[in-house]
Protein backbone atom coordinates (compact mmCIF):
# COMPACT_ATOMS: atom_id res chain seq x y z
CA UNK A 1 0.00 0.00 0.00
CA UNK A 2 1.55 3.19 -0.79
CA UNK A 3 0.89 6.69 0.93
CA UNK A 4 -2.53 7.74 2.82
CA UNK A 5 -4.60 9.64 1.62
CA UNK A 6 -4.01 13.37 2.09
CA UNK A 7 -6.72 15.18 0.39
CA UNK A 8 -9.55 15.17 -1.74
CA UNK A 9 -7.88 14.81 -4.69
CA UNK A 10 -5.68 12.05 -3.83
CA UNK A 11 -9.19 10.27 -2.39
CA UNK A 12 -10.67 11.07 -6.20
CA UNK A 13 -7.65 9.82 -8.21
CA UNK A 14 -8.47 6.50 -5.51
CA UNK A 15 -12.00 6.21 -6.06
CA UNK A 16 -10.99 6.41 -9.80
CA UNK A 17 -8.59 3.47 -9.93
CA UNK A 18 -10.41 1.19 -7.60
CA UNK A 19 -13.89 1.86 -8.44
CA UNK A 20 -15.14 0.22 -5.65
CA UNK A 21 -14.34 0.54 -2.07
CA UNK A 22 -15.52 -0.59 1.12
CA UNK A 23 -16.83 2.71 3.38
CA UNK A 24 -15.22 1.26 6.64
CA UNK A 25 -12.98 -1.29 7.18
CA UNK A 26 -11.93 -4.45 5.01
CA UNK A 27 -11.63 -7.80 5.70
CA UNK A 28 -9.88 -10.64 4.69
CA UNK A 29 -12.78 -12.05 3.10
CA UNK A 30 -13.43 -9.23 0.85
CA UNK A 31 -10.99 -8.31 -1.97
CA UNK A 32 -11.85 -5.13 -1.76
CA UNK A 33 -10.21 -1.74 -1.17
CA UNK A 34 -11.34 0.33 2.18
CA UNK A 35 -11.37 3.81 2.20
CA UNK A 36 -10.31 3.07 6.23
CA UNK A 37 -7.17 1.53 5.22
CA UNK A 38 -6.47 4.29 2.07
CA UNK A 39 -6.70 7.11 4.00
CA UNK A 40 -4.87 5.51 7.27
CA UNK A 41 -7.17 6.37 10.14
CA UNK A 42 -11.27 6.88 10.56
CA UNK A 43 -11.47 10.43 11.29
CA UNK A 44 -10.14 11.41 7.41
CA UNK A 45 -11.80 8.95 5.61
CA UNK A 46 -15.27 9.92 6.89
CA UNK A 47 -13.96 14.02 5.95
CA UNK A 48 -12.91 12.45 3.09
CA UNK A 49 -15.77 10.29 2.11
CA UNK A 50 -18.08 13.01 2.82
CA UNK A 51 -16.03 15.13 0.28
CA UNK A 52 -16.66 12.50 -2.26
CA UNK A 53 -20.21 12.03 -1.81
CA UNK A 54 -20.93 16.00 -1.56
CA UNK A 55 -18.88 15.93 -4.82
CA UNK A 56 -20.77 13.32 -6.78
CA UNK A 57 -17.63 11.27 -7.03
CA UNK A 58 -18.94 7.96 -5.36
CA UNK A 59 -22.25 6.97 -4.37
CA UNK A 60 -22.83 4.68 -1.24
CA UNK A 61 -24.67 1.25 -1.85
CA UNK A 62 -24.96 -1.69 -0.07
CA UNK A 63 -25.95 -4.13 -3.09
CA UNK A 64 -21.91 -5.55 -2.98
CA UNK A 65 -21.44 -8.46 -0.25
CA UNK A 66 -24.27 -6.70 1.79
CA UNK A 67 -21.42 -4.25 2.77
CA UNK A 68 -21.62 -0.13 2.80
CA UNK A 69 -19.71 0.00 -0.63
CA UNK A 70 -18.37 3.50 -2.16
CA UNK A 71 -19.17 3.44 -6.10
CA UNK A 72 -17.34 5.18 -8.62
CA UNK A 73 -19.70 7.34 -10.80
CA UNK A 74 -18.18 5.96 -13.68
CA UNK A 75 -19.66 2.02 -12.84
CA UNK A 76 -22.41 3.51 -11.21
CA UNK A 77 -24.68 3.19 -14.63
CA UNK A 78 -23.96 -0.15 -15.14
CA UNK A 79 -24.46 -1.38 -11.34
CA UNK A 80 -27.73 0.12 -11.36
CA UNK A 81 -28.95 -0.44 -14.33
CA UNK A 82 -28.30 -4.62 -13.68
CA UNK A 83 -30.12 -4.19 -9.91
CA UNK A 84 -32.91 -2.83 -11.99
CA UNK A 85 -33.49 -6.02 -13.62
CA UNK A 86 -33.60 -7.96 -10.45
CA UNK A 87 -35.97 -6.18 -8.22
CA UNK A 88 -38.39 -7.86 -6.25
CA UNK A 89 -41.49 -6.10 -5.12
CA UNK A 90 -40.45 -3.91 -2.02
CA UNK A 91 -41.90 -4.56 1.39
CA UNK A 92 -44.81 -2.45 2.89
CA UNK A 93 -42.23 -0.86 5.54
CA UNK A 94 -39.77 -0.09 3.14
CA UNK A 95 -42.58 1.59 0.80
CA UNK A 96 -43.63 4.10 3.57
CA UNK A 97 -39.80 4.85 4.16
CA UNK A 98 -39.16 5.12 0.26
CA UNK A 99 -42.71 7.87 -0.08
CA UNK A 100 -41.31 9.47 3.79
CA UNK A 101 -37.93 10.42 1.84
CA UNK A 102 -40.22 10.85 -1.52
CA UNK A 103 -42.07 13.07 0.53
CA UNK A 104 -39.60 15.21 2.67
CA UNK A 105 -36.66 14.67 0.27
CA UNK A 106 -34.37 13.21 2.91
CA UNK A 107 -35.01 11.46 6.15
CA UNK A 108 -32.16 9.93 9.12
CA UNK A 109 -32.30 6.41 10.44
CA UNK A 110 -33.58 8.30 13.57
CA UNK A 111 -36.56 10.09 11.98
CA UNK A 112 -37.46 7.08 10.11
CA UNK A 113 -37.71 4.69 12.84
CA UNK A 114 -39.59 7.79 14.47
CA UNK A 115 -41.68 7.15 11.48
CA UNK A 116 -42.29 3.28 12.03
CA UNK A 117 -43.05 3.82 15.86
CA UNK A 118 -40.20 1.41 16.25
CA UNK A 119 -37.74 3.93 18.23
CA UNK A 120 -35.96 2.05 20.59
CA UNK A 121 -36.21 -1.41 19.93
CA UNK A 122 -32.83 -3.73 19.42
CA UNK A 123 -31.38 -3.09 16.46
CA UNK A 124 -31.10 -4.02 13.56
CA UNK A 125 -35.12 -2.81 13.70
CA UNK A 126 -37.47 -2.85 11.08
CA UNK A 127 -36.46 1.06 10.31
CA UNK A 128 -32.62 -0.52 9.51
CA UNK A 129 -34.09 -3.23 7.73
CA UNK A 130 -36.33 -0.88 5.33
CA UNK A 131 -33.62 0.92 4.38
CA UNK A 132 -31.13 -1.70 3.75
CA UNK A 133 -33.74 -3.08 1.62
CA UNK A 134 -33.73 0.65 0.20
CA UNK A 135 -29.95 0.93 -0.79
CA UNK A 136 -29.27 -2.75 -1.55
CA UNK A 137 -32.14 -1.92 -4.47
CA UNK A 138 -30.73 1.36 -5.47
CA UNK A 139 -33.87 3.24 -4.84
CA UNK A 140 -32.24 5.43 -1.62
CA UNK A 141 -28.89 6.04 -0.90
CA UNK A 142 -26.76 7.97 2.29
CA UNK A 143 -25.33 11.77 1.09
CA UNK A 144 -22.31 13.27 3.29
CA UNK A 145 -23.13 14.57 7.01
CA UNK A 146 -20.63 16.93 9.15
CA UNK A 147 -18.32 15.47 11.05
CA UNK A 148 -17.80 16.25 14.98
CA UNK A 149 -14.46 18.08 16.09
CA UNK A 150 -14.55 15.74 18.94
CA UNK A 151 -15.44 12.40 19.71
CA UNK A 152 -16.96 9.02 17.36
CA UNK A 153 -16.14 10.85 14.12
CA UNK A 154 -18.92 8.29 12.45
CA UNK A 155 -21.75 9.56 15.00
CA UNK A 156 -22.90 13.24 13.15
CA UNK A 157 -25.09 15.48 14.63
CA UNK A 158 -27.61 15.70 12.18
CA UNK A 159 -27.36 12.11 11.26
CA UNK A 160 -26.71 10.73 7.92
CA UNK A 161 -29.27 11.75 5.09
CA UNK A 162 -31.10 9.23 3.20
CA UNK A 163 -32.12 10.43 -0.12
CA UNK A 164 -34.20 9.51 -3.18
CA UNK A 165 -31.95 7.92 -5.89
CA UNK A 166 -32.90 9.00 -8.89
CA UNK A 167 -33.43 12.59 -7.44
CA UNK A 168 -30.23 12.52 -6.21
CA UNK A 169 -28.50 11.28 -9.55
CA UNK A 170 -30.75 11.79 -12.29
CA UNK A 171 -27.42 11.98 -14.67
CA UNK A 172 -26.88 8.53 -13.61
CA UNK A 173 -29.94 7.22 -14.06
CA UNK A 174 -30.22 8.26 -17.17
CA UNK A 175 -26.99 6.73 -18.55
CA UNK A 176 -28.15 3.70 -17.24
CA UNK A 177 -30.71 3.64 -19.91
CA UNK A 178 -28.33 3.39 -22.56
CA UNK A 179 -26.18 0.87 -21.20
CA UNK A 180 -26.82 -3.01 -22.41
CA UNK A 181 -26.78 -6.09 -19.93
CA UNK A 182 -23.55 -7.95 -21.13
CA UNK A 183 -21.51 -4.99 -21.06
CA UNK A 184 -22.48 -4.04 -17.94
CA UNK A 185 -21.48 -7.33 -16.25
CA UNK A 186 -18.41 -6.97 -18.12
CA UNK A 187 -17.94 -3.20 -17.25
CA UNK A 188 -18.58 -4.12 -13.62
CA UNK A 189 -16.48 -7.39 -13.39
CA UNK A 190 -13.32 -5.89 -15.30
CA UNK A 191 -13.70 -2.79 -12.79
CA UNK A 192 -13.91 -5.19 -9.43
CA UNK A 193 -10.82 -7.23 -11.01
CA UNK A 194 -9.19 -4.72 -12.27
CA UNK A 195 -6.84 -3.83 -8.54
CA UNK A 196 -7.33 -7.43 -6.88
CA UNK A 197 -4.46 -9.54 -6.85
CA UNK A 198 -6.72 -12.35 -7.12
CA UNK A 199 -10.27 -12.94 -7.33
CA UNK A 200 -11.96 -16.31 -7.72
CA UNK A 201 -15.43 -16.83 -9.62
CA UNK A 202 -16.61 -18.35 -7.03
CA UNK A 203 -16.34 -15.03 -4.65
CA UNK A 204 -17.45 -12.80 -7.46
CA UNK A 205 -20.64 -14.70 -7.46
CA UNK A 206 -21.09 -14.15 -4.39
CA UNK A 207 -20.03 -10.86 -3.80
CA UNK A 208 -21.77 -9.66 -7.05
CA UNK A 209 -24.87 -12.09 -6.86
CA UNK A 210 -27.28 -8.88 -6.41
CA UNK A 211 -26.02 -7.79 -10.09
CA UNK A 212 -26.22 -10.93 -12.58
CA UNK A 213 -26.21 -14.50 -12.88
CA UNK A 214 -23.39 -17.21 -12.90
CA UNK A 215 -24.12 -17.64 -16.19
CA UNK A 216 -24.42 -14.00 -17.36
CA UNK A 217 -20.54 -13.92 -15.17
CA UNK A 218 -19.07 -16.86 -17.19
CA UNK A 219 -19.94 -15.18 -20.53
CA UNK A 220 -18.56 -11.90 -19.54
CA UNK A 221 -15.30 -13.53 -17.87
CA UNK A 222 -14.74 -15.62 -20.94
CA UNK A 223 -15.11 -12.40 -23.54
CA UNK A 224 -12.70 -10.26 -21.10
CA UNK A 225 -9.87 -13.64 -21.36
CA UNK A 226 -10.20 -12.98 -25.14
CA UNK A 227 -9.67 -9.37 -24.90
CA UNK A 228 -6.73 -10.04 -22.58
CA UNK A 229 -8.13 -8.52 -19.62
CA UNK A 230 -8.90 -10.92 -17.28
CA UNK A 231 -5.44 -11.15 -15.79
CA UNK A 232 -6.40 -11.56 -12.07
CA UNK A 233 -9.02 -14.37 -11.99
CA UNK A 234 -7.81 -17.47 -10.29
CA UNK A 235 -9.54 -19.97 -12.19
Amino acid sequence: MGSPLANTEDAVRFMKSVGFALRYNSTPSLPLASMYQAAGEARKAIELTNALLSGGVVVESNVIADRLVLIHRDIVPAVYALRLRLRRKASVNALRVLELIRSEGHATSGEVRRFLGVAGQKRPDPGDVALGELQRDLLIDRGPSSVPRNGIPYLSPEGFPYRVFDKAHPDLVRRAAKIKSDDAVAMVIETFVRPASSVTPRKLSSMLRLLFSDVEMNTAMDKLGNLGTKRNFVL
